[in-house]
């Protein structure tokens, strides 16, 4: 299963606007002493939430109190007057021992306040008894008192809100490069209040391409990565769902797993964030604009909050296409000594890129080496993995997106006895999320994956080996260190992976080797200038024989 991109695309204006504590009032104690409080302007609350917990829905309102000019530690007082609130909400601290209610007030009493700033997070969900109808507003009242010095701000809470979502599109398998695909996209309002307008923002990149062009869009791409924004006013009522213009995404050359996101919400997305980095440009005016069908043009914002719940669509297409990943290996022998380096690594032939959201490798680069083999040093990326005494193997990280072109290689210093006649292996195992062997199945050419390597006092290339690559143990986890090398463990461990790319082609290398292609270029930390090793390695090809068993998962799945 693969994962979206994990991207924030912003939260409703009405959201970001804080309201500032009023005047403060200075103790004779702390006469230049002021105090602040940072609230959200106006917040809703769903109708449907319950207390606080994974999944309720509730709401959480953050309070942020500053004391400025007052060095040492302060005693206070917050108070909330929840009169105002019922039928509208119920507040909760969840277990806050500082907090009671009484007589509709909230009190958190005998506050510390170090280094003078103190947060307060409130909870608010659906309202005890009979709730008022959706849409009605109250204010929450927050009061703050901290060694005399006083502060106020209001909320504005209302119930119910919008909460607009892309339908889900089922994913297609009936493409091939070079296709115009047009789904029907369609939006459906699942709130209780009625959505004043529409921003969509597709992300593309890995496989597809906007094909239509239109003049209520921006458009912009970098490092492979395509966004368009589109602004739509058109008001869509609680309950109802709109249809947009035929949207065309054409399947690019490179497609395997082609996909596009789709996400809309009520307000602009927030371009500071990850899309700070994009350039855009409006679409040509004499294009015609995108529109919701059976959608009224609305005036401008009418101020209702939208949840931002599920907001956000995947659409998918496994294309028939190949990418021949290829394993290298080549032997330089230092003169005079018995040792050299040890070159292991793949190229992606293409034509098509693979990309993995679920944050594993398509492949990564496998080295193995008999025991009499002394690895003295790696590269910071590359992990022992094997959990056989008589075998031992490194396991080297590439990338989750690896594109058509892409190239990595990892250098090893190896002490190895010309008259030993020894040799290593290098194959491209291919875990998916389910810990097993996927079996590539975009790969034409599985002869090419695993090169024989001879260890001796002549300068070798390595040579195919048509046998299945030996598979791992164990899915790697975690992020891939970036700390200097320490000397590798006696005992095997899995190589961590890296989390997910925020968007194609932006995930750079991990250190200890290089890698180049398709708009990736990137050297790690040195060839050969990772981490010192002296393990005698378990055997795993002696003479060029190698043996290997791999556990395959069905064709075609995804990781």
């Amino acid at each position: 299963m693969r994962t979206s991109r994990s991207r924030s695309l912003g939260l409703a204006t009405a959201l970001a606007a804080l309201a500032l504590g009023g005047a403060a009032v200075p103790a004779a104690h702390a006469a230049d002493s002021t105090l602040k409080i940072e609230a959200p302007d106006a917040v809703a609350v769903d109708p449907d939430s319950t207390a606080p917990d994974h999944g309720s829905n509730s709401t959480r309102v953050q309070l942020d109190l500053t004391l400025s000019n007052h060095p040492a530690a302060a005693m206070g007082r917050i108070t909330i007057d929840l009169a105002p609130l019922e039928g509208i909400a119920s507040v909760s601290t969840l277990s806050n021992s500082s907090c009671k209610t009484a007589d509709k007030v909230l009190t958190c009493d005998a506050l510390s306040m170090y280094g003078g700033t103190q947060e307060l997070d409130l909870y608010l969900y659906a309202p005890a008894g009979t709730a008022r109808p959706a849409g009605s507003s109250a204010v929450l009242h927050t009061t703050a008192v901290f060694d005399g010095v006083t502060a106020s701000a209001d909320t504005k809470v209302t119930l119910g809100g919008s909460n607009v979502v892309v339908n889900d599109i089922p994913a297609t398998t009936g493409l091939k490069p070079g296709d115009v695909w047009k789904p029907l996209v369609k939006i459906t309002n699942k709130g209780q209040l009625t959505a004043s307008q529409l921003y969509l923002t597709f992300v593309g990149g890995t496989g597809f391409s906007l094909q239509s062009q239109f003049s209520n869009c921006k458009y912009a791409t970098n490092d492979g990565t395509d966004v368009a924004i589109c602004a739509l006013p058109a008001t869509v009522e609680a309950g109802k769902t709109v249809t947009l213009t035929p949207i065309g995404f054409t399947v690019n050359a490179d497609a395997y797993y082609a996909d596009e996101e789709i996400t809309v919400a009520t307000a602009a997305p927030d371009l500071s964030g990850w899309l700070g980095k994009f350039h855009f440009t409006p679409g040509p005016a004499s294009a015609p604009p995108l529109v919701a069908f059976d959608a009224p043009v609305s005036s401008g914002p009418n101020g209702v909050i939208d949840f931002e719940r599920y907001n956000s669509m995947m659409l998918q297409a496994t294309v028939p296409n190949t990418a021949d990943f290829v394993a290298s290996g080549s032997w330089t022998p230092e003169a005079g000594k018995q040792q050299g380096k040890l070159t292991a690594g793949m190229v992606n032939n293409g034509p098509a890129s693979i990309d993995w959201r679920s944050g594993s490798y398509p492949a990564r680069v496998r080295v193995a080496l008999p025991a009499q083999a002394k690895v003295l040093q790696k590269p910071d990326n590359c992990y022992p993995t094997s959990t056989d005494a008589t075998v031992n193997s490194f396991d080297c990280g590439t990338t989750p997106y690896i594109r058509n072109g892409y190239r990595a290689s990892f250098d090893f210093t190896v002490q190895a006895d010309p008259a030993a006649k020894l040799s290593a292996t290098v194959s491209l195992p291919s875990l998916g999320e389910d810990n097993q062997e996927s079996g590539k199945p975009w790969d034409p050419d599985k002869a090419n994956d695993v090169v024989t390597v001879a260890l001796g006092g002549e300068a070798s290339t390595g040579t195919s080996s048509p046998q299945p690559s030996r598979s791992a143990t164990a899915e790697p986890g975690g992020s891939t260190p970036s700390a200097p090398a320490t000397p590798a463990p006696g005992t095997a461990s899995a190589a961590p992976s890296p989390s997910a790319s925020g968007a194609p082609g932006t995930g750079g290398s991990t250190g200890g080797g290089s890698y180049t292609g398709g708009g990736l270029a990137s050297t790690g930390g040195g060839q050969g200038a990772g981490t010192a090793v002296g393990l005698g390695l378990g055997a795993i090809a002696l003479g060029g024989g190698v043996l290997v068993a791999a556990r395959r998962r069905k064709a075609g799945a995804r990781g």
